[in-house]
């Protein structure tokens, strides 16, 4: 288990019990040690053996201080020899007990909906951050993993794990402490594991290392552990997971020699190949069509990865491992669901923190190395913290421990905490998927990376957008037809005045109202243009931001934009130089948020009128001559402002909107019996009182046809 840290220089650790005398600092006179009683109902009490380890560790052969009340006589003193002893271990509990994750054993006809079922567990398996979903017997997909193509040919490059305790003493890691301090212990607890590139190796090569490793590490369990009462090891068929478990733990928590492991980590499925089959027809259409298929779990129908191209997080991930390799201690990036499948092999234990202990961890973390960051190692070859779940579990961090055998699927929920390690050769498939629940806590990761500087690996308010315009298409047209009754609940369930997903829309939206009010009126402001993002998200320069909604750039440089709150440390150039771009007027924001929360017509008509004049549609339903897309870019013109002030800004033009309700006039005449007919009409000027025209039938009309 590890987390990210600073690259340390490493030295093999000497024996630190042993601190000869300084010269001229020998005392002529002896003096007692006595422990102090303490009080027994005190929180901060400990036991004597506590006491008795503490003083082995740094009063031990210091000739000054004299134990167990005793004064040795002359002739002890010269026999007595200073003891070479092994480098102490960690004091964890032994009979600390960690909280198994729960384990669900779904039937068929709950099986047959991955997203739903999913969804009926997070209640209950949430606080633990990870549970175990057994599919029914009748679930037994192909290994492609098995075949010759992959399994001889493939290669891939493992990391080289080493465990062998070392200590750094790199000063921004661990400062040098003095040994009668009282955080000389706390020093201790700070182990790393190197970590370097390995030789490349097929799925065949690799089983066949890890089988003779593993063979020839529990042959030589008494040598390897240092054990001074040698005790015959079980053979390799009967070990447990327990048996590895226990030898990991001590390797984790007090390691007595170097030892090093292969583990390929986060191998792209693209390239290498995946174990589940891919949609085509054959024989097993039943699994390369499934939901638990996991190429398909990210893009299935109520995941908002769906909604976007988000390739570079969409494709799954391989993981193979051998016995006492492991996945230390990380979050998944963006804060997203992970579904982790055991192909083949021996089982994998996984250690969790739940999401809504991450602040606790973190605390805990960066309190026994100040610049721990508890996040994921940035460089494959970054050496990583060592940290024992036991020992978080005596922190007072809640630890959930979980057995994943070939066969099954785990589930890491948002915000979670999680390291794992594996009994044997096995091979582990994981993707990542977002459904609806995810918003707050993709929002949440997206404030944390913009304060640390970090890129995200997807658009946050794309994808807010993109799920906003899918409610208002399925809403819509269930009310006009009463088509998609599947996904219609799914969107009714979360709309409303009270929906989940309206009043996330709703609050982004207010955030980004308050942002564009301290905007400058002197900047010129113009709409967004297709060409903006069409080939990748646009960032801010400074905190790498997203920049879907809004950005200021400058004319100094083409490629170069920053956020509202970063436009100062966009370039040294006056403001006249600098713009101000927007996707959509806050008013218009406003009006999807009412579609959204009022489930009106009205106002999903006048949203999806928005989203076809702004957002490319217009372009694919008008290829016609060339007078016709002058018209078009007349059309720009008017309505896109080129100077708007900072109220405007912050409240939107009201221009559109005016088009929008005369588009309605003729929808509401055409639907009768729609419960918005009944809803009397705005004028669309203020000297007429008159119904809009019958002929606007186009949402993106010109200014000459709403004077017609």
């Amino acid at each position: 288990m590890g987390i990210e840290a600073v690259t340390p220089t490493y030295l093999k650790s000497g024996n630190m019990d042993i601190i000869s005398t300084p010269p001229g600092f020998v005392s002529q006179t002896s003096f007692v040690l006595k422990n102090v009683r303490r009080d027994e109902d005190s929180s901060r009490s400990v036991s004597r053996q506590e006491q008795t380890t503490t003083e082995d560790m740094f009063l031990t052969n210091r000739p000054w201080i004299v134990h167990d009340h005793t004064i040795p006589n002359s002739e002890a003193s010269k026999s007595k020899q200073p003891e070479v002893r092994l480098r102490r271990r960690l004091k964890v509990s032994e009979t600390e007990v960690l909280e198994e994750a729960p384990v669900f054993n779904p039937t068929e006809e709950e099986f047959g909906d991955t997203l739903s079922y999913i969804a009926s567990l997070r209640e209950r398996a949430e606080p633990y951050g990870i549970c175990c979903v057994v599919p029914p017997p009748s679930w037994k997909p192909p290994c492609l993993l098995k075949e010759m193509e992959i399994w001889d040919d493939s290669t891939f490059f493992p990391q080289v794990q080493l465990f062998d305790g070392i200590h750094t003493e790199n000063p921004r890691i661990k400062k040098e402490l003095d040994a009668d301090s009282d955080d000389a212990a706390a020093s201790e607890e700070v182990k790393f594991c190197k970590i370097e590139r390995g030789p490349a190796h097929t799925l065949k090569s690799f089983k066949s290392f890890a089988d003779s490793y593993k063979k020839s590490h529990f042959s030589m369990k008494d040598e390897v552990l240092g054990s001074k009462n040698p005790s015959p090891s079980p053979q390799l068929e009967e070990l447990t997971v327990a048996d590895v478990e226990k030898e990991y733990r001590q390797l984790v928590e007090s390691p007595l020699v170097e030892i090093g492991v292969l583990y390929g980590n986060d191998i792209d499925t693209s390239t290498f190949g995946s174990g589940f089959p891919l949609s085509e027809p054959s024989e097993s259409c039943k699994y390369s069509t499934s939901g638990w298929n996991l190429n398909n779990t990210p893009k299935l129908p109520g995941s908002l990865l769906s909604l976007e191209d988000c390739e570079s997080i969409c494709v799954p991930r391989l993981s193979v491992g051998m016995c006492l390799s492991s996945q230390f201690w990380k979050s998944e990036k963006e804060r997203l669901y992970s579904l982790c499948y055991l192909h083949e092999g021996a089982p994998r234990v996984w250690y969790s923190v739940a999401g809504c202990h991450r602040s606790k961890f973190q605390a805990t973390m960066k309190n026994l190395i100040p610049e721990m960051s508890g996040e994921q190692p940035k460089k494959s070859l970054d050496p990583v913290m060592i940290m024992s779940p036991y020992q978080l579990s005596m922190e007072g961090i809640p630890v959930t421990r979980c057995v994943q055998n070939p066969g099954q699927y785990v589930i890491l929920f948002p915000g979670s905490y999680y390291s794992a390690f594996d009994c044997g050769f096995n091979c582990l498939e994981k993707a990542n998927f977002a459904p609806l629940d995810w918003l707050p806590h993709g929002n949440v990761a997206v404030q944390l990376n913009k304060e640390k500087s970090k890129k995200s690996l997807i658009s946050y308010d794309k994808l807010l957008l993109s799920a906003s315009r899918e409610a208002v298409k399925y809403l819509k047209e269930y009310a006009l037809s009463k088509k998609n009754p599947t996904c219609y609940a799914r969107w009714n369930d979360s709309c409303g005045k009270e929906g989940v997903f309206s009043n996330i829309v709703k609050s982004r939206v207010r955030e980004e109202s308050r942002r564009r009010e301290f905007l400058s009126g002197s900047l010129e402001s113009q709409r967004m243009n297709k060409s903006y993002d069409a080939v990748s998200k646009r960032e801010c320069c400074v905190c790498h931001g997203d920049l879907y909604l809004s950005a200021v750039k400058c004319s100094c440089s083409a490629d170069r934009y920053s956020c509202l709150s970063h436009m100062r440390k966009l370039c040294a150039c006056p403001f006249d130089r600098k713009s101000f771009l927007y996707r959509y007027t806050i008013d218009e924001l406003n009006i999807l948020v009412e579609a959204l929360e009022g489930k009106k017509l009205s106002s999903m008509f006048r949203w999806t009128g928005i989203e076809q004049k702004y957002c490319g549609y217009r372009a694919a339903t008008t290829k016609s001559s060339q007078p016709e897309e002058e018209k078009g870019k007349e059309t720009d013109e008017v309505t896109t402002p080129c100077n708007i002030t900072r109220k405007d800004v912050a409240a939107g033009t009201r221009e559109p909107r005016r088009e929008k309700a005369r588009s309605m006039a003729e929808i509401l005449k055409v639907k009768e019996g729609s419960k918005d007919a009944m809803e009397p009409l705005k004028s669309c000027s203020k000297k007429s009182n008159r119904p809009c025209d019958d002929d606007s039938s186009d949402v993106g009309t010109t200014k000459k046809q709403k004077q017609g």
